[in-house]
């Protein structure tokens, strides 16, 4: 069987869109790589409009909001959205699916954040239509910043007794049974192609069939895509130089504008 026999999104989307694992999200903050990257680049978005893709739970939107002159968060799980919009009343968040955001119109927003590896949710040719598309809505010069799962980590493809920490919570979530049940069931949907994978990796105790990708050839997609690269960081946000070694990253980051104007 191959990857294509299965609505790779919505399986995912369906992964999230729980009651219970919203309320998590709800109370989760920033990323290392997160924080460090928001310090960073604060100047690409202070006073600024920005599009922040799968929004959840409004885990990014609490350090955003304040310095921001115009906030939208979209997502397809409605109750990630109602704890979003119970936390953040004043922001604007829209149900909708990030393939669908070209509906914004050109130069529409001056940032583009895609955090927690939301492009990781779809399959390559709807990948590259969303990276095509945050690149029409960015204004000349903006800047989209995002995280995605990476091809060269050590434990890519593994079982799910491989937690990405030895944090109690991943332990416990890794050795579930669920867990086991989902990765078999999904196993044959994986598949390698030359230049990504597509993975089975746990999700809140179950499994999701996500996007794999080294960081060099993630690059050579955003400049296809008409993009410069501005940083690279780690999962621990550490800053990479091209050609560094990945394999403790279970996630990468990359900063990037649209070409053609100064950031």
């Amino acid at each position: 069987m191959h990857a294509t026999t299965i609505d790779i999104a919505r399986h995912n989307a369906d992964l999230f869109d729980r009651s219970e694992i919203a309320e998590w999200y709800g109370g989760q903050s920033l990323f290392a790589s997160e924080a460090v990257i928001l310090e960073r680049f604060r100047d690409a978005y202070a006073g600024k409009r920005l599009l922040d893709l799968g929004v959840g739970s409004g885990r990014t939107t609490g350090a955003l909001l304040p310095d921001v002159a115009d906030y939208v968060g979209i997502d397809k799980a409605e109750a990630m959205l109602a704890v979003a919009r119970r936390r953040f009343p004043g922001a604007t968040f829209l149900d909708m699916d990030v393939r669908a955001i070209s509906e914004f119109g050109p130069g529409r927003f001056d940032f583009v954040l895609g955090a927690l590896a939301i492009l990781s949710a779809f399959d390559h040719a709807e990948r590259l239509g969303v990276i095509a598309s945050v690149h029409e809505v960015l204004a000349p010069g903006g800047v989209f910043a995002f995280s995605f799962h990476n091809r060269a980590w050590h434990r890519a493809g593994g079982m799910p007794l491989h937690a990405r920490s030895w944090h109690p919570r991943e332990i416990v979530n890794s050795v579930h049974p669920q867990s086991w049940i989902n990765y078999l069931r999904l196993r044959p949907f994986a598949h390698e192609e030359a230049d990504y994978a597509i993975h089975v990796d746990p999700a809140h105790r179950w499994s999701g069939l996500f996007y794999f990708i080294d960081l060099a050839t993630q690059e050579r997609q955003l400049e296809a895509a008409g993009f410069e690269i501005l940083a690279r960081f780690g999962e621990d946000g550490r800053a990479l130089a091209a050609g560094d070694d990945t394999s403790r990253d279970g996630l990468l980051n990359l900063v990037c504008k649209k070409a053609g104007a100064p950031h």
